[in-house]
């Protein structure tokens, strides 16, 4: 009997032992994740839980907070996610969702005057809160309304929103009121750096009007007549532009859609530089998806025809353009510097990249963090076994549903590429909104 309670508590002592080594692990590894790292919070969507919430999380992984709980049961399916931080950090707006929407009506006063759009079995709002996750309140209602983004002064919302089924960039201010449409059929919409001006892909080319949709100027005459077309057969599109610090210089992605043959097509995709209003239009880099280099694509792989430009910024000194692309199965971030024309690859760690989702760079400039879903080092095991194991516990111990999982990492590089490291994994099922972390004092 003495030799069984001493095996027992043998084994007992073992396991706080592995329990205290395990807490002292992670604590000198928070410690030395939080070397040289800038204070931040990131804000994020996430269906861990069985349906999607948003949550907010110091960027070295620390203090993980649920800010929405909606249930995952047949009477409640709201989804809630496309979350972003006002410029002070102190707001969060974002898209709740009810789902299975089919049926469309509009929605009319006793004027009958048509106040909104219902569509039975759900609808798509816009609603903001405070970064603590209080104070929820809808800034729409009975519509399909999504993608919204704060202006720099953090007084207006830009979102999408579907209107007699046709898609149209709407500004609202923070507290629900003075909607108004900005355009129709709508591509990339950004503030001016004082929100005093709103810029837009509106009609092929970028253009720039006032914050109350008046008073329209165009800024490049590139795809006049593609304004002849209908959207769907556009072959050349602007889809991605960004500002210099000091709002005085834009960059601009021109992508162009090639024929090669019957059901196979190719991209060529320009980057352009000019000045505010217009002037001094300067093509500075070009990719040519029928001549990918080994700068592009690596040796693995077979030439590639497709280019996807994710995302781009300008570096703090207005000197280099960085950006995330997608070119044929290689996702990466690059470094274009306007100088002299040549092209850097800063995540060049090969066949670890599923994606590359965002990134920002550091309120000091010199590095980017940014969100990547990487493969596991042990594909089979990770797939096969953990995953279901992890979803089983899930399921029968805590009546989750089963979510979606993947491997995303907050992730962080200096801006000439080198001491890269992972901060942080982020919860199953992330997806990030606009403005995704707000820096700290």
């Amino acid at each position: 009997m003495s030799y069984l309670r001493t095996k027992r508590m043998k084994i007992l002592i073992g396991l706080i032992v592995l329990f205290m080594l395990f807490h002292v692990y992670n604590f000198f590894k928070v410690c030395i994740t939080n070397i040289g790292l800038p204070k931040g919070e990131i804000v994020f969507s996430s269906d861990v839980d069985g349906d999607s919430e948003i949550y907010t999380m110091n960027i070295n992984g620390a203090n993980l907070i649920q800010l929405t709980k909606n249930s995952a049961s047949k009477t409640n399916t709201a989804t809630d996610d496309k979350p972003s931080f006002s410029p002070d950090g102190k707001k969060i707006v974002f898209r709740s969702s009810c789902l299975e929407v089919q049926n469309y009506r509009i929605i009319t006063n006793s004027r009958g005057r048509a106040i909104g759009e219902a569509f039975s079995g759900g609808s798509t709002d816009i609603y903001i809160m405070d970064s603590d996750g209080g104070n929820q309140e809808a800034l729409t209602y009975q519509g399909l309304n999504s993608y919204p983004f704060f202006s720099p002064d953090g007084r207006n919302i830009i979102f999408t929103a579907t209107r007699n089924r046709q898609l149209q960039k709407e500004i609202i201010n923070v507290y629900g009121n003075n909607r108004r449409i900005l355009n129709i059929n709508p591509g990339h919409c950004k503030f001016s750096s004082d929100s005093k001006k709103i810029f837009d892909t509106f009609q092929c080319d970028l253009s720039v009007m006032n914050i109350d949709g008046s008073g329209r100027t165009r800024l490049t005459n590139l795809l006049a007549s593609e304004e002849i077309k209908t959207p769907r057969k556009h072959n050349l599109h602007i889809y991605n532009f960004v500002f210099t610090n000091d709002g005085k210089k834009i960059a601009f992605i021109l992508n162009e859609e090639k024929g090669v043959s019957w059901g196979e097509f190719y991209n060529i995709t320009r980057f352009y530089t000019m000045n505010i209003d217009g002037l001094d239009l300067r093509e500075v880099h070009k990719i040519d998806c029928l001549y990918l280099d080994s700068q592009y694509i690596s040796e693995y792989l077979e030439r590639g025809k497709f280019c996807d430009i994710k995302q781009l910024q300008y570096s703090p000194d207005g000197q280099s353009i960085i950006f995330i692309a997608d070119l044929t199965y290689k996702k990466g971030i690059y470094l274009l510097n306007l100088q002299d024309g040549s092209v850097k690859e800063l995540t060049y760690r090969k066949k670890i990249w599923r994606s590359i989702l965002d990134f920002v760079l550091t309120p000091d400039g010199k590095k980017i963090v940014f969100v990547a879903d990487i493969y596991p080092r042990n594909y089979v095991v990770h797939a096969l076994v953990l995953r279901n194991i992890k979803a089983y516990i899930n399921y029968y111990l805590f009546r989750k549903s089963t979510p979606f999982y993947d491997n995303k990492y907050l992730c962080i590089v200096d801006l000439d590429g080198k001491n890269y490291r992972r901060i942080a994994k982020l919860p199953e099922g992330t997806d990030l909104g606009r403005d995704f972390i707000h820096w700290g004092e």
